[in-house]
């Protein structure tokens, strides 16, 4: 794979077996095989295309301040806007331009020097302004969706998309961004302030983020808050988990909805057993289910956080898939042969093509089926 898009993308920056720790803020699992970097929107639509055609898994990700790395190799690609050309900020009037790859504390930055109001609340989270409208990033009431005026990206198709704020079905933790859409540009909405309560307000969440969340490696939040009235970190503390750990990942002593690579080098394992303690430790003491907030590269390792069977091992094969698209070509083919024989009038002649008519509309039939039950298997 790594020569085929070294082939296809001449121009392309591509790294291979990138260490998770330098690509996610949690720190945890092994490396990367393949990351590509586009730096334009045209290139990050033909990669798209290319890799949905050839059925190349791939992710996206953004800042990885709340993405989980996988201990085995993944089997795609890896996916993130370069840096200088999707991290740009500029201003029109009292809105804020960003490109994807731009932080919420960087646009918070520079919303307060431009006096424009509405971002300090957001200033704590260390995510990409991109990732941040996919989950709808929200903190002390303030929900990034409610400050967007407009998202520009490209869908898997190499289409470019776009989309008014208003437009979309904001909520808690989903924004509405399709699934197949890459996010490019964030336009903000933010409303006038004075720069000096700006800033002032900037270092009082800084502040407050100190004293109530742990410092060390996380990805933030590890599940979802069940209620207003029953935060997920208030639910596994009363569990007794505080300070719980497994291997190289604790629960934070100063938030338990945190769990910290404390060791610097923990497994995506580890991660995941201890927030399985978490999860199953709240159902048989509270009868709540706990719902991941952190996003898992591997759909294995989020499945078994959740208790969902494993998926059948060969429902995906695209070998078989294609094999059976043939065999179902064939048999119309076959069948439209019989049929022809009976519209030349040879039927009295030929007794053998009615044969061939049955056989025919059975291998049609028997292709449909099979055709069907993969796809229903692979979905």
């Amino acid at each position: 794979m790594k020569e085929l898009l070294q082939k296809e993308f001449p121009g392309l920056k591509l790294t291979f077996d990138r260490p998770y720790r330098d690509l996610t803020t949690l720190g945890v699992g092994g490396t990367l095989p393949v990351l590509a970097e586009p730096e334009d929107a045209e290139t990050l639509g033909k990669l798209l295309v290319f890799l949905k055609k050839r059925r190349i898994p791939f992710f996206v990700l953004g800042g990885g301040s709340n993405l989980v790395g996988m201990d085995a190799p993944y089997k795609g690609v890896g996916i993130r806007l370069e840096r200088k050309a999707f991290g740009n900020i500029r201003r029109d009037g009292e809105k804020l331009i960003c490109g994807a790859r731009a932080s919420l504390p960087e646009i918070a930055a520079a919303a307060a020097k431009a006096g424009l109001h509405g971002m300090a609340d957001l200033s704590g989270i260390p995510a990409s302004v991109g990732g941040a409208v996919c989950m709808n990033a929200s903190c002390r009431g303030t929900a990034v969706g409610t400050l967007v005026d407009e998202l520009v990206g490209v869908t898997c198709d190499g289409k470019p998309w776009r989309a008014r704020g208003a437009e979309l079905k904001w909520a808690y933790r989903a924004g509405g961004v399709p699934a197949d859409v890459a996010v490019t540009e964030v336009v903000l909405k933010l409303a006038p302030g004075e720069v000096e309560t700006e800033l002032a307000a900037l270092e009082a969440e800084r502040a407050k983020r100190r004293a109530t969340e742990p410092a060390g490696r996380t990805a933030g939040c590890v599940f979802r808050n069940v209620s207003p009235e029953e935060p997920a970190g208030m639910l596994i503390d009363r569990c007794g988990l505080r300070g719980a750990r497994i291997g190289g990942v604790e629960v934070s002593a100063k938030h338990a909805n945190y769990l910290v690579n404390a060791s610097g080098s923990a497994t995506e394992a580890e991660f995941l057993a201890v927030a399985k303690l978490a999860r199953r430790s709240v159902k048989e003491r509270f009868g709540r289910e706990l719902r991941p907030e952190v996003r898992f590269i591997s759909e294995a390792s989020e499945r078994a956080l959740l208790g969902v069977p494993e998926k059948s091992s060969g429902a995906a094969n695209p070998v078989l898939v294609s094999l059976c698209r043939w065999f179902y070509r064939l048999a119309i083919l076959l069948a439209a042969a019989s049929l022809a024989v009976v519209a030349l009038g040879i039927w009295k002649t030929s007794p053998s093509s009615a044969v061939v008519l049955v056989v025919g509309a059975l291998l049609l039939l028997l292709a449909e089926a099979v055709f069907m039950m993969l796809k229903k298997l692979e979905g």
